[in-house]
């Protein structure tokens, strides 16, 4: 039975034998025998509890996204993610973030399949397992996540918010929530259409000193600056190909700090 519907029932068995001590069949024989009655109230007070926690436990996750990294962050998030797969709702999904390589060869050696394998070799379904493909950065993990997302469910005709929590490290998932608060801003994303939800990983290892470096800080204000290109005249979000100077100039200044470690 459905969590929501089982939480009701649960309530509503509570809200009945509250008010059994005070209905006329059975008001006279409660009162004369405080035991029944307070006996009632600690099975009242049980299924109440119960409810609660149903209504709390429910399934709320439309998809959890597993964005790509490093190799040690790709198992990392993808055992996290897979440890959070009963709060997706029945329809839920796994969706992996990041670009998918060029031709079969290069599709098999790259990080969307390394995820998509490790899911399947846990046993995920097919059908429960959505690539996005074209991200190559967090900015464009959360714009072509939101994307893809929204032009499947519009397909089904689906109208409520979609509920969509990504798993990374706690500084990682800050500059997701970044860009996504900033897309909201100017206008590319319609805040009615989702709703952002985090899944924390430990962040630990080549990941901490990265999320820290002073070129990452600069690059992802930079790219929060220049989030309008992703903007479709039409509306929406737009697929943006290549990088300025500006960002290829960072990217080469934190290989040559990487370097020197």
């Amino acid at each position: 039975m459905n969590r929501r519907i089982l939480s009701s029932v649960f309530l509503l068995i509570a809200l009945i034998i509250i008010g059994l001590p005070y209905s006329s069949l059975t008001g006279a024989i409660i009162g004369q025998n405080e035991i029944i009655k307070n006996f009632l109230y600690i099975g009242a007070l049980i299924f109440f509890l119960i409810s609660v926690f149903l209504f709390i436990s429910r399934k709320s996750l439309d998809a959890i996204v597993i964005p790509t990294g490093t190799l040690e962050a790709d198992i990392d998030r993808t055992k996290k993610a897979l440890s959070k797969r009963d709060k997706l709702e029945d329809k839920g999904y796994f969706l992996i973030s990041g670009y998918k390589g060029e031709g079969v060869e290069g599709m098999r050696k790259g990080q969307v399949y390394r995820i998509y394998k490790y899911l399947r070799d846990q046993g995920v379904l097919p059908k429960d397992i959505c690539v996005e493909g074209k991200s190559h950065d967090t900015g464009e993990n959360v714009l072509y996540t939101l994307k893809k997302m929204k032009e499947m469910e519009e397909k089904t005709g689906r109208e409520k918010p979609l509920d969509i929590a990504f798993v990374s490290s706690p500084s990682h998932l800050k500059r997701f929530e970044d860009f996504y608060e900033e897309a909201v801003k100017k206008g590319i994303v319609d805040k009615k259409d989702f709703r952002f939800h985090k899944i924390e990983t430990e962040e630990e290892g080549e990941e901490k000193g990265y999320e820290g470096s002073l070129p990452r800080k600069l690059l992802h204000y930079y790219k929060l600056r220049t989030m309008g290109r992703y903007k479709a005249k039409e509306g929406g979000i737009k697929y943006a190909h290549g990088e300025d100077f500006l960002i290829k100039f960072i990217r080469g200044l934190e290989k040559i700090i990487k370097g020197k470690k």
